[in-house]
C-alpha cells in the first residue's frame, strides 16, 4: 500500500456544506483537502463523526481519499462540546481501522482541538508525527471578550501545540496568538493568507457588462444573476469591439519594476502592427517618478509624446483600489516585470478580474502563475520573449477572456487557502508532489472557451440535458455527471441508464488558435458551435457510426453510446485504423464538383477557404488546409513569413528547405481521388465499439486527399512509439501494403504535420523542437 495521510477532523463532515446551522468553513476547509489529495493522487483516511443517519459510515469520497463516519453516541447532530466524552472510544476506533491499513500513515493531521486530543494520542501510541490545524484559540477568543464554554480547553490546546510537529494557522493574527498567549516557537507555524480589496472581487461590471447589483449577495449569486438577465442573447454583430483592450502595468514607478523592459517590448509590437497595436496604460507613482519613467521611454522612442497624444502610452497615475478595479476591466493582460517581488499582490488582484498576468518569476507571481493558463512567467529582462507573448494577444484578442477564466478560478483557489495545498504538503512531505513543476514542463492552453460578448455561454441545466437523453432515447437518466477535464473542448456528459453508458457532447463557440501563428484567416477568432455541430452530425450520418443514438440541433447536442478506446500499439492495429478510415469516407458527386471547381480557382489559401467554408456546406475546412496538400505547403510558406522573428535562423533555413521539397505536389492528380477526411483524427479518437473500430470527434470533416485523413494517426504513431528516424523507411513500407494510399502523398502529408508542430512549439510555446526537426529532416530523405 502506497503512503497516506490520515485526516482527523470529528467536528466537521465535508458532506455539510457551510452556512446551515453549525457548518461552517471548517467542513469547507475539509472537503478542499480531498479534493486537492484527490487532484494529486494523495492516499487519505478521514476520521469524523457520523451526525446524520444518512450518512455512510464509510464512504469513498474520491479515487484516493476514504471518509470514515464514527458513531459518537446516538448519531444525530450534537455541540462539538460534547465531543470530549467520546474522546477513548474514537482513539481507539481510529487505532483499529489504521492497524487494518497493512502500513502506518506518513503523518496524523487533526483539526480543532477535540481532534488534536485524539492526534496526540495516537502519535504516541504509533510513534508518528502529527499536524495541528488551530481553527480558533481559547484565550485569543477569551482576550478578545468572548464567552469560553470550555475552561478546561486551554489547557488542552497548550498540550496539544507543545506535541504538534507543524502548526496550520488562517492568519498573522492567529499565529501571534499562539506566539504570544501558548509561547509556541514561530518556526513550527505555517500561515496562509493576505488581503485582497473587495473592489476586485466584486468590481462595479462582469466581463459582459452587466453590473454589480448592490445587494449583500455572494459573488455566486452576481454571477447567477448576470447569466440569467445580461441581455446579450442575440447580438448585434460580431465585430471585435468589446475584446479590444490594453496592455496594462500597474504599481510603483520604479526602475526595479522592468518598466523600460514593458516599454521596449510594446514598442516592438508597436513598430510591427502600428494602429492595430492596443496601447499601454500605466497606473501608479507620482508625477515626478513618471517624469523619471518617460525620460528612459524617449531613450526607447523618442517620439513618446507623440504616442501619449494619440493614447497609446497613458499615465493614470496614483488611484485607488476602486479606480484601479475600472482599470482592469479594459485591460487585456497585466504585466508585471520585477526583477525582485517577493509579493505582488497586483497579480493576484488582477486575476481575480478576469485578467491573465505576464510577470517574472518572483513572489505570487511565480506561485500562481502558468504558461497558457492563466497567463504567462518570463525572465526578467528577457525583451524578446515579453514582446512574444504580448503578441499573442494582438493576433488574438479573445486569448485574454480564455485565460482570464482560469485565472480567475486560480484567484479563487488562492483566496480561499493561499497556497493552501503546497503549506499542506510541506507539513506533510516536505513540499513533495507539488503540481507546479509538472505544469511548467508541459505547458498547454488547458481550455478553449470564450464568454466574452458576442460569444457568451452557459453550461445547459441537468434538467435541459435529461430531457434531450429521454427524447432521443425513451430512457430516463440514472446517473448524470459532467467531465471536468480542462483540455476537452466540448461539454461532456455521462449517462447510466438500464446498464448502459452513453456520451452527451454539447459543441460550443470557442477560441482558435490558428490566428497566433497562421496568417490564413487570422482575423477569424473564434470557431463557431453552429458549424462544427453540423460537419460531426454530417460525419456520424455518413458514415452510418453506431454510435450515434440522437441529437439537437438548436442546442447542438450528440447523444452516442459510449465506446472503449482502442490502443493503436502496433504497426498491424495502424494499419486496421486507417483501413476503416479509407471504408468510410465516400463524398456526393455535388460535393466533389463544388470542391473542383474552387480548388481550380486558384486563389490564395485565404481566399480558397473562405470560398469552401461559405460554399460547401456540411464540411468545416480548417486554416491550416490540411485537406489538400498543394493548399497546406502554400499555407506553410505563408506561416513561415508571418513567424519569421519567432524562429531561430538555424530552424528557419530547414523549414523553407521543407517547403520547397513538397511544394511539388500535382493537385490535379489528386483530384479524382477526393473523399471525406478528419483533418484533426488522432488516436485520442478511435474506439471500439461492438466488434469495430469507431471514429469519434469530426468537427474538422474536410472534402480532400484519401492520405490527409489518416496523416496524424501516423504522425501520433511515430511520437507515440519514439520511432527512430531510421525505422521511417520501414513504417511507410508497411503503408505500401494498404490499398488506396500513395505514400508519396501520405509522406508529404506527415511531414507538414511535423511542421505545423514546430511552428506551432516555437511561436505557441517559445521552445524549439529541435526532435520534431530530426523527424522532418529525414521525411524529407524518404
Amino acid at each position: 500500500m502506497e503512503r497516506y495521510i490520515v485526516l482527523i477532523t470529528m467536528h466537521a463532515d465535508p458532506a455539510m456544506a457551510p452556512g446551515y446551522d453549525e457548518w461552517g468553513g471548517i467542513h469547507t476547509y475539509m472537503k478542499e483537502l480531498l479534493d486537492e489529495f484527490g487532484k494529486r493522487k494523495i492516499r487519505c483516511l478521514m476520521f469524523t463523526r457520523r451526525s446524520m443517519q444518512y450518512l455512510p459510515y464509510e464512504e469513498q469520497y474520491n479515487e484516493y481519499c476514504t471518509v470514515y463516519r464514527l458513531t459518537n453516541g446516538d448519531n444525530e447532530p450534537m455541540s462539538k462540546t460534547l465531543l470530549k466524552k467520546y474522546h477513548s472510544q474514537n482513539v481507539e476506533q481510529i487505532l483499529e481501522i489504521i492497524k487494518k491499513q497493512g502500513r502506518l500513515p506518513e503523518k496524523l493531521h487533526s483539526v480543532y482541538w477535540n481532534s488534536g486530543r485524539i492526534a496526540a494520542d495516537l502519535s504516541e501510541k504509533l510513534e508518528i508525527p502529527f499536524v495541528h490545524s488551530i481553527i480558533s484559540n481559547s484565550r485569543g477568543r477569551v482576550k478578545r471578550g468572548a464567552y469560553e464554554p470550555m475552561p478546561e480547553r486551554e489547557f488542552y490546546e497548550q498540550e496539544i501545540y507543545d506535541k504538534a510537529q507543524w502548526l496550520i494557522c488562517v492568519s498573522d493574527d492567529e499565529a501571534a496568538d499562539l506566539m504570544t498567549l501558548y509561547n509556541v516557537d514561530k518556526d513550527k507555524i505555517v500561515v496562509a493568507g493576505q488581503y485582497i480589496h473587495e473592489s476586485f472581487v466584486m468590481p462595479s461590471h462582469d466581463p459582459n457588462d452587466f453590473p454589480r447589483l448592490n445587494s449583500t449577495i455572494s459573488r455566486g449569486s452576481q454571477i447567477a444573476a448576470a447569466e440569467k438577465y445580461n441581455k446579450i442573447a442575440q447580438p448585434k454583430s460580431y465585430d471585435t469591439f468589446w475584446a479590444q483592450k490594453a496592455f496594462t502595468y500597474i504599481g510603483r514607478m520604479d526602475r526595479n519594476k522592468g518598466l523600460k523592459h514593458i516599454f521596449s517590448s510594446w514598442n516592438m509590437l508597436y513598430n510591427k502592427y502600428k494602429n492595430l497595436c492596443p496601447p499601454l496604460w500605466l497606473a501608479g507613482g507620482s508625477l515626478p517618478e513618471i517624469e523619471m519613467i518617460r525620460s528612459d521611454f524617449k531613450e526607447i522612442n523618442p517620439d513618446l509624446t507623440i504616442l501619449e497624444q494619440y493614447g497609446k502610452i497613458v499615465w493614470w497615475g496614483c488611484i485607488d483600489p476602486y479606480g484601479l478595479s475600472t482599470v482592469l476591466l479594459r485591460t487585456s493582460v497585466l504585466l508585471t516585470h520585477s526583477l525582485y517581488e517577493p509579493g505582488g499582490r497586483v497579480a493576484v488582484e488582477a486575476m481575480c478580474e478576469g485578467v491573465p498576468v505576464i510577470g517574472t518569476p518572483n513572489g505570487f507571481a511565480k506561485d500562481t502563475i502558468t504558461d497558457w493558463y492563466n497567463g504567462f512567467l518570463v525572465k526578467f529582462g528577457d525583451v524578446a520573449e515579453l514582446s512574444a507573448r504580448m503578441e499573442h494577444f494582438i493576433r488574438q484578442p479573445y486569448l485574454s477572456n480564455t485565460l482570464g477564466q482560469n485565472a480567475i478560478a486560480a484567484a479563487k483557489e488562492l483566496m480561499g487557502s493561499w497556497r493552501f495545498i503546497e503549506k499542506h504538503l510541506k507539513c506533510y512531505f516536505d513540499c513533495e508532489s507539488s503540481p507546479k513543476d509538472e505544469n511548467n514542463a508541459k505547458p498547454v492552453l488547458s481550455h478553449k472557451k470564450i464568454n466574452l460578448y458576442p460569444y457568451c455561454i452557459s453550461r445547459y441545466s441537468d434538467e435541459t440535458i435529461k430531457q434531450f437523453f429521454h427524447k432521443c432515447s425513451g430512457c430516463t437518466a440514472e446517473q448524470l455527471h459532467i467531465l471536468t477535464n480542462q483540455n476537452n473542448s466540448s461539454d461532456v456528459y455521462m449517462v447510466k441508464c438500464n446498464n448502459n453508458q452513453y456520451v452527451i457532447k454539447r459543441t460550443y463557440t470557442r477560441l482558435a488558435i490558428s490566428p497566433m501563428y497562421n496568417p490564413v484567416r487570422k482575423n477569424e477568432y473564434a470557431r463557431n458551435a453552429g458549424k462544427m455541430f453540423k460537419t460531426e452530425l454530417q460525419a456520424y450520418k455518413r458514415i452510418n457510426s453506431p454510435l450515434l443514438v440522437g441529437y439537437d440541433e438548436f442546442h447542438a447536442l450528440l447523444l452516442l453510446k459510449k465506446a472503449e478506446p482502442f490502443y493503436v500499439s502496433s504497426v498491424d492495429r495502424l494499419k486496421l485504423c486507417i483501413k476503416n478510415v479509407l471504408n468510410n469516407c465516400q463524398i456526393s458527386k455535388d460535393e466533389r464538383e463544388k470542391y473542383i471547381d474552387i480548388i481550380l480557382l486558384n486563389d490564395t489559401p485565404d481566399k480558397t477557404i473562405e470560398k469552401l467554408n461559405n460554399e460547401i456546406e456540411d464540411f468545416f475546412f480548417d486554416p491550416s488546409c490540411r485537406f489538400s496538400g498543394k493548399l497546406c505547403w502554400q499555407t506553410a510558406a505563408e506561416m513561415l513569413n508571418y513567424n519569421r522573428s519567432s524562429i531561430p535562423s538555424c530552424i528557419f533555413m530547414v523549414l523553407i528547405d521543407c517547403v520547397k521539397h513538397f511544394s511539388s505536389t500535382d493537385e490535379e492528380n489528386t483530384l479524382e481521388r477526393l473523399c471525406a477526411v478528419n483533418t484533426d483524427l488522432t488516436f485520442d479518437h478511435v474506439y471500439f465499439f461492438d466488434g469495430q473500430i469507431c471514429m469519434i470527434d469530426h468537427e474538422k470533416t474536410a472534402v480532400g486527399e484519401p492520405e490527409a485523413g489518416v496523416a496524424r494517426l501516423i504522425h501520433d504513431f511515430i511520437i507515440q512509439q519514439k520511432l527512430e528516424k531510421s525505422m521511417l523507411p520501414e513504417l511507410f513500407l508497411a503503408m505500401n501494403e494498404i490499398d488506396g494510399l500513395r505514400v508519396r502523398n501520405l509522406i508529404s502529408f506527415v511531414a507538414f504535420g511535423f511542421f505545423h508542430d514546430i511552428i506551432e512549439k516555437n511561436v505557441i510555446y517559445c521552445t524549439n523542437d529541435t526532435e520534431n526537426l530530426k523527424i522532418l529532416q529525414e521525411l524529407m530523405r524518404l
